[in-house]
């Protein structure tokens, strides 16, 4: 592999600083999520917000699920690319966007009520279309920040961030309270639309200068590619319905009402959990740019990841009733949900891990194994456990056989996979 030009790797940082950069961008990301479901609460009532979740979850599903893993096999080519890295860039997007749009707008017609939830008093083609519009938009969303890391510009990815979420909090300011959860709708693909418009203009300017300033380069072979996207796509497939399918499905087997509560407490687990696979994510590039340090790179991101996110687990349990107690009163009764899904996570954290550091090494099968069979397990428990009726059981109760389900798996894989590391 053709190392990288020595300007790209100092202005990217490395690193530390890719792990920082990837998690800022997906801390706002996620906590943008959260805060807007915060501002949705206090907006419309409580079954509206569950509404809207609908379609959200159902967005990042489809544009999560259609990225086919891309974002992380351009962090591991785009190093040694060199000259040929606009073609790998440009290439992955023109097929990420339409895949994405295509299957957003299969999913609007077999389930009508996320279109409809986005249509508001509009016809039907209108949801359609914010529909297909939101979709083929978070599609290239995120690889466009993985872009920026792999060329030695996180930076700019965090900035890109903040300001998308700046905008879509203000806008469910000023359109929430007229529009209820059609206004959610809009605060989300109105800014995905521009800020991916305006992005891809940036960057193809910064590709070409990022390519033009390296060696030829060299690509991996289309079945080196596709023995790597294969098995690890069909795992990120497993991570998107690990998070957004669970809320789905409470909202369909609970009631919009519990569904809202429930939301806004996995919402929490999101946050942390997506910003630690980022943080982790970060180790594909840096292995990438020095294969002979895997070892040394992969304990060091451990660490660093565990420094940084257990102390944010135990904040997230401990100001769960407080917040919760601001949004209404409907809402405090998914603090203890929220406590025992931060456990939860806390278990997660060694699975996490073992995902990165398998996908740094190139272990595609063994990712999408573990992946797959984690995210698939607690998809199913909280497809088939049986609930109590929503009607005549307190909230809480109801949405407790969601979050043993999560705990219990969670736990038993951190067990499996610090076995196999002791070993």
């Amino acid at each position: 592999m053709a190392p990288p030009p020595p300007a790209v790797e100092r202005r990217g940082g490395g690193g530390l600083g890719d792990s920082l950069a990837l998690t800022l961008t997906s801390a706002f990301n996620s906590v943008a999520g959260l805060i807007g479901f915060v501002i949705a609460a206090w907006l419309m009532p409580q079954d509206e917000v569950g509404r809207a979740t609908e379609f959200v979850s159902a967005m990042q599903l489809i544009g999560g699920a259609a990225q086919l893993n891309l974002g992380i096999g351009l962090m591991r080519w785009l190093p040694g690319a060199g000259r040929r890295s606009v073609r790998l860039v440009f290439g992955s997007l023109l097929l990420i966007m339409p895949l994405s749009g295509l299957v957003g707008l299969c999913y609007g017609l077999i389930v009508p009520r996320v279109a409809e939830i986005a249509a508001g008093d509009g016809p039907f083609g209108w949801g359609l279309l914010l529909l297909v519009l939101g979709c083929a938009g978070w599609g290239v969303f995120v690889v466009h920040d993985f872009v920026l890391v792999a060329i030695g510009r996180p930076w700019l990815a965090v900035w890109r961030s903040g300001t998308f979420a700046v905008a879509r909090i203000g806008l469910l300011a000023v359109l929430g309270a007229g529009l209820a959860s059609q206004g959610m709708v809009l605060s989300w693909v109105i800014p995905v639309v521009v800020w991916i418009a305006v992005g891809t203009v940036v960057l193809w300017f910064v590709v070409r200068r990022f390519a033009a300033a390296g060696p030829v380069g060299t690509l991996p072979s289309r079945a080196s590619m596709a023995a790597f996207l294969a098995p690890t796509a069909v795992a990120q497939f497993g991570a998107v319905l690990l998070y957004n399918q669970i809320p789905l499905l409470a909202n369909f087997r609970m009631g919009n009402e519990i569904g809202a509560v429930f939301f806004i407490a996995w919402q929490a687990t999101v946050v942390v959990d997506t910003a630690a696979v980022f943080f982790t994510n970060s180790l594909a590039v840096q292995t990438a740019r020095e294969p002979h340090r895997a070892a040394e790179l992969a304990r060091a991101t451990r660490r660093r990841m565990l420094m940084v996110f257990v102390p944010l687990l135990v904040l997230g349990a401990a100001l769960g009733w407080p917040v919760l107690r601001v949004l209404g009163e409907g809402y405090p009764v998914g603090a203890p949900v929220l406590a025992a899904l931060m456990v939860g996570v806390l278990f997660r954290l060694v699975v996490v891990f073992e995902l990165a550091r398998r996908q740094a090494d190139g272990d595609g099968f063994g990712y999408a194994r573990l992946s797959l069979l984690n995210s698939g397990l607690v998809v199913v428990f909280a497809w088939l456990v049986p609930l109590p009726d929503p009607a005549t059981t307190h909230p809480a109760l109801v949405m407790l056989p969601f979050v043993v389900g999560y705990v219990v798996v969670q736990a038993a894989f951190a067990a499996l996979v610090g076995r196999r590391g002791a070993r």
